[in-house]
């Protein structure tokens, strides 16, 4: 794309704006193809990692160099600061030498742009949004927008609305696609066919929840819940798998002094009607205890101990509940809400009686439908996209 005159003096009266923040490079580049994700906001993370799994699944030496405005801890190992300011950008460039750079959401940065021009980087925007132009247009120069957004090979909008805002502010209608959000979704968890068959054997049709991530912090919680739920299933069984081998001990400890019987996974090759809580102190991965499980209350959500990711068990068919704590997943977490494809408790006290209407099999099943929608149109438009990109890395390679 030649760089307009227009362009050029829009920059030109931006001025530098250099601030250097020191990005160093955390690691070697990699070797192969490295595409640029620039995120505008740490909750697009987990979509971006779904988007790099479709495009990875076949081995292919493709790699993801993601960058967000304000890096926290929790994201060190997924993404690096932003680089700002042209000198800084440039620096950044010449590393990773990206041949592409993905823009996630509308917030447009006209000197890295400039940058990337410079760098004969080919761009798009996903999940694009209008929502940025305004800092733009309020530095009026004709033709400036146009040629801003004239940068971008593809500009996949979030939706019918903004796609005609950043049409009528000089996006090109041929490049600019209505595709929806971009979502997480999160890849099935494996399991042992041979381990699964076991366990339904094991369990003789007892019906069952399971408590995935289980932590000590909310064993109370857990135990007045069983209690609860029992007087609905009487011979209910829950499966509590810790999110830590480590916390097998202090977990069977507290549960036993709570008033319920545990059995141990690796001590127990008969489940007695007795048995209250079955706790796997081995190491399955959660993927068996989600396929057998009809319904599943994801741990550390009341505490704040940690969430993990809701759609690992939809995807796998279990109907979920969670507490108020589901970061990172909030995104997640807020399709499901507004869709009523999960139980969102508020407290403790609301666990037991959660659980309870789940073991009703039709209200399970009907719950993990509108959930698995949630998760399958949300797979939909990341295929979509992860489509586009790999047919234009293949132009390239030309």
């Amino acid at each position: 794309m030649a760089t307009s005159l227009t362009i050029a003096a829009y920059l030109a009266g931006l001025g530098s704006g250099h601030r250097k923040s020191g990005v160093i490079a955390p690691a070697p580049r990699p070797e192969g193809t490295v595409i640029w994700v620039r995120c505008s906001d740490r909750d697009q993370l987990n979509a971006v990692a779904s988007l790099q799994r479709k495009l990875t699944a076949h081995g292919d030496p493709l790699h993801f160099v993601t960058t967000v405005p304000e890096l926290t801890r929790r994201d060190a190992r997924r993404a690096l600061p932003q680089p700002v300011g042209r000198a800084e950008t440039k620096e950044f460039l010449d590393y990773w030498q990206p041949v592409m750079s993905i823009w996630v959401g509308g917030d447009l940065d006209t000197r890295l742009l400039a940058e990337l021009r410079n760098a004969n980087v080919r761009n798009m925007m996903v999940d694009a949004t209008a929502d940025g132009l305004d800092k733009i247009s309020g530095r009026w120069v004709p033709g400036a927008m146009r040629s801003v957004l004239n940068q971008f090979e593809a500009i996949l909008a979030l939706d019918e609305a903004h796609a005609e805002r950043l049409v009528r502010a000089g996006a090109s209608k041929e490049v600019t696609i209505v595709t929806g959000a971009m979502e997480d979704c999160a890849p099935a968890l494996p399991y042992s066919e041979t381990e699964r068959t076991e366990v339904v054997a094991l369990l003789e049709s007892r019906p069952v929840w399971l408590v995935a991530n289980a932590d000590p912090e909310e064993a109370v919680a857990l135990a007045k819940a069983q209690k609860e739920a029992s007087r609905r299933a009487h011979r209910l069984l829950m499966i509590a798998v810790p999110k830590d081998i480590r916390l097998v001990a202090p977990l069977c400890a507290s549960l036993e002094a709570l008033g319920l019987n545990v059995a141990l996974r690796s001590e127990t090759d008969r489940l007695l009607d007795s048995h209250q809580v079955y706790l796997v102190d081995t190491e399955e991965e959660l993927g068996l205890w989600y396929r057998i499980a009809p319904l599943s209350y994801i741990g550390g959500t009341l505490a704040g101990s940690g969430c993990s990711d809701p759609f690992e068990a939809i995807t796998l068919g279990s109907a979920v509940i969670y507490g108020p704590q589901v970061a990172p997943f909030q995104k997640s977490a807020n399709r499901l809400n507004a869709a009523g494809g999960a139980v969102l408790i508020r407290n403790a006290n609301d666990l037991g009686g959660a659980v309870e209407r789940l073991l009703a099999a039709d209200k399970a099943a009907a719950q993990a439908h509108v959930a698995w929608d949630v998760a399958t149109q949300g797979a939909n438009v990341t295929n979509r996209i992860a489509a586009y990109i790999q047919l234009r890395l293949e132009e390239l390679a030309v």
